[in-house]
C-alpha cells in the first residue's frame, strides 16, 4: 500500500515517488515527459523551483498525489501570472477545489503587485466564476486578507458578494442574515447601486425571518437612497407594510399604504382592498372583513391565493364558520400543491395553511388528520429553518397525541419521526 507524503518541495516529491515506485530516471521520463537532465536538476536542488508545466507533468503522472504536488508548488510560487493560471485551471476543471483558496492567498501575498491591485484582480476573477462554493471561499480570502491589511473597501465588497450567494441557501438564511448585518459597518465603502441592493435584499430576508422591525429599518434605508423606480423597490414597500401589520402598528400601516399609493407603487395599489380587509380582520371587525376577504381571494389564482386564503381561514376559525372552512380546504389544495422550488415566503405561507388546517381538523375531532396536517406544516417550515414555528407546532402535535390516549397509530408515530429526522438531516438541527 502506497504511503502518502506531505513534503513541501517538488524535489522531495520526485525523490519519494521515484524511490517508492522503484523507477529509473528513464522510466520517470517516459511517465512524465520531463527530461532526465531536468529531473536530475530538480532532485539535486540545482533547480530550486521548476516551471509550473514541469510540476503539472508530475502531478498528472501521479494523480493520487496531484493535490499535494500542486499545493507544494503553489506554496513556493510568487509569480502572479502563474498563480492565476493555476487558479483558473482549478476552477475550470472543477477538481481539487480546496486548492483555490491557497492559490488566492499566494496571489495576494506575491510581492510582484501592490496589495490593492492584487485584491482588485482577484475580486474581478472571482466575479467571473460560476461555482458558488468556490466564489464564497475566494470572497472569504479577500475579506480576511483585506481585514488583516486594513483595506475596508474590499472587506465591504467581499462580504456583500458572499452574502448575495449565501442568502439564497434556504438552510442558511439566519446565518446569512447575521453575517449580512456586519456589512452595515462597511456600508459607506459600497457603491450606491450596491448599497441599495444590499438594503433591499436584507429587508426582504428580514421579513422572511420575521425580523419585522429590521425589515422596516432596512427598507427605509434603501428607499432613502434609491431615486429610481423598480419592481424590487415596490416589493420592499410591500414587505414594510406587511411588517407593520405583523407588528400590529395599524396606524403606521395605513400611513405607509397612503404614502406608497401617492408614489404610484402599483404593487400597493393592486392590494388596497386586501389591505383594508387585513385591517378590519386584525381590529376585531371580523364580520366586516369577511366579504372583502372572499372578494380578494377570488381575484388571484394558484400559489398567490395562499396569503389571502390564510387570512380568510384565520378569521373563519375565529368566527367558527365550520362549513366555509371545510369548503375552502376541499376546493383549494389542488390549486397550489405540490409546491416545489418556492420562495421562503411561499414556503412559510404553505406551512401556515397546514397549521390552520390542523387546527380545524383537531376542532372537528379528526385527530389523526390534524396531526398529519401539522406534520405537513412542520415540513414546510423546516425548509426555511423556521424553528419558532416548528416548536409551536410540536406543542400542537403533542396536545393532539395526548388526546388520542390508547389510540395512537404506530404508522403516524413513524411518519412524525421521519418528518423530524428529515429536518435534522437537512439542517443539522431543529
Amino acid at each position: 500500500m502506497a504511503v502518502r507524503y506531505q513534503e513541501k518541495t517538488i524535489a522531495d516529491f520526485i525523490f519519494q515517488l521515484r524511490t517508492e515506485g522503484k523507477l529509473t530516471y528513464s522510466e520517470l521520463e517516459k511517465l512524465t515527459g520531463v527530461s532526465i537532465p531536468t529531473i536530475h536538476k530538480i532532485e539535486s536542488g540545482v533547480t530550486k523551483h521548476p516551471e509550473y508545466k514541469t510540476a503539472k507533468a508530475f502531478a498528472n503522472a501521479f494523480p493520487i498525489f496531484y493535490e499535494e504536488i500542486i499545493k507544494a508548488y503553489v506554496e513556493q510560487e510568487d509569480g502572479v501570472e502563474t498563480l492565476f493560471e493555476i487558479l483558473h485551471e482549478i476552477v475550470t476543471s472543477g477538481k481539487n477545489l480546496t486548492l483555490a483558496p491557497l492559490a488566492a492567498i499566494r496571489i495576494l501575498q506575491s510581492p510582484q503587485n501592490k496589495t490593492e491591485q492584487s485584491l482588485q484582480r482577484l475580486y474581478d476573477f472571482t466575479e467571473s466564476i460560476d461555482i458558488d462554493s468556490v466564489k464564497v471561499s475566494l470572497y472569504q480570502v479577500i475579506v480576511q486578507y483585506s481585514r488583516d491589511h486594513g483595506i475596508p473597501i474590499f472587506v465591504a465588497k467581499g462580504l456583500f458578494r458572499k452574502y448575495l450567494i449565501e442568502r439564497t441557501d434556504l438552510s442558511k438564511m439566519k446565518e446569512a442574515f447575521r453575517e449580512g448585518e456586519e456589512i452595515l459597518h462597511y456600508i459607506d465603502f459600497l457603491s450606491l447601486e450596491e448599497r441599495v441592493s444590499y438594503y433591499y435584499k436584507m429587508a426582504l430576508l428580514a421579513y422572511t425571518l420575521k425580523e419585522y422591525s429590521k425589515c422596516i429599518q432596512l427598507g427605509h434605508s434603501g428607499h432613502a437612497e434609491d431615486k429610481t423606480n423598480s419592481v424590487l423597490k415596490e416589493r420592499v414597500a410591500l414587505a414594510i407594510c406587511n411588517s407593520l401589520w405583523q407588528l400590529a402598528d395599524y396606524t403606521a400601516f395605513e400611513e405607509h399604504i397612503t404614502l406608497y399609493e401617492k408614489l404610484n407603487y402599483q404593487i400597493i395599489i393592486d392590494r388596497l382592498k386586501i389591505f383594508r380587509a387585513m385591517i378590519l380582520a386584525r381590529t376585531d371587525r371580523h364580520m366586516e372583513s369577511l366579504p372583502l376577504l372572499w372578494e380578494c381571494l377570488d381575484e388571484v389564482k394558484g400559489v398567490h391565493r395562499l396569503p389571502r386564503l390564510n387570512l380568510l381561514l384565520e378569521v373563519l376559525l375565529l368566527t367558527k364558520d365550520v362549513d366555509s372552512i371545510k369548503n375552502l380546504i376541499n376546493s383549494n389544495e389542488e390549486c397550489f400543491f405540490p409546491i416545489e422550488n418556492a420562495t421562503p415566503y411561499q414556503y412559510s405561507e404553505v406551512g401556515k395553511y397546514f397549521r390552520f388546517k390542523g387546527k380545524f381538523m383537531f376542532g372537528k375531532g379528526l385527530v389523526t388528520q390534524a396531526i398529519e396536517a401539522y406534520l405537513c406544516s412542520v415540513e414546510y417550515f423546516g425548509k426555511i429553518g423556521s424553528h419558532t414555528d416548528i416548536i409551536e407546532l410540536s406543542h400542537d402535535i403533542f396536545s393532539a397525541l395526548c388526546s388520542m390516549k390508547n389510540q395512537i397509530s404506530l404508522e403516524l408515530l413513524e411518519k412524525e419521526k421521519m418528518v423530524y429526522n428529515g429536518i435534522i438531516t437537512e439542517k443539522g438541527e431543529v
